[in-house]
């Protein structure tokens, strides 16, 4: 009898650990795809925070699988950009909709009157096809590989 409840037991606790980690990871998005970009000001702090805000928008509002657009300022006025996607294929539709006759040329072109772009630290599992545009689009790049962590969706 004892026997029999030890087993149940351990049935029952297997199946909610089997669940627990599939719940886990079911949260984890291990296809995240993280830009830090820095760069340099070309107008005014106010232009920039203008500048900023409508870009940020204007990301929002067109990319939906891109999770996070923030612009940061640093002490020597080094600008920061945290640009999060769900994956490479998202990361890449950015890249499709401000190269030329993308919805967000236009933009961009203002972006660039905006900002001067040092360097973008690609975080995350890149695919060749984002590597292959990136360095097409003549950034300077670095590639970084996870080692652990996790991303909620």
């Amino acid at each position: 009898k004892d026997m029999k409840k030890n087993l149940i037991l351990i049935t029952l606790l297997s199946l909610n650990l089997n669940s627990y980690e599939t719940a886990e990871k079911e949260k984890f998005n291990d296809q995240e795809i993280t830009y830090v970009v820095e760069m340099n000001a070309k107008k005014s702090s106010e232009e920039i925070s203008q500048f900023s805000e409508f870009y940020q928008r204007l990301v929002e509002g067109n990319e939906p699988d891109t999770f996070a657009w923030q612009f940061f300022r640093s002490s020597d006025d080094k600008i920061f950009l945290i640009e999060r996607y769900k994956d490479s294929s998202s990361a890449n539709q950015h890249i499709i909709n401000i190269s030329p006759g993308g919805i967000s040329e236009e933009e961009f072109a203002m972006f660039s009157e905006h900002f001067e772009i040092e360097k973008i630290i690609v975080h995350g599992f890149a695919t060749d096809k984002l590597k292959d545009a990136l360095k097409e689009a003549g950034f300077s790049l670095e590639f970084r590989s996870p080692i652990s962590g996790y991303s909620r969706k």
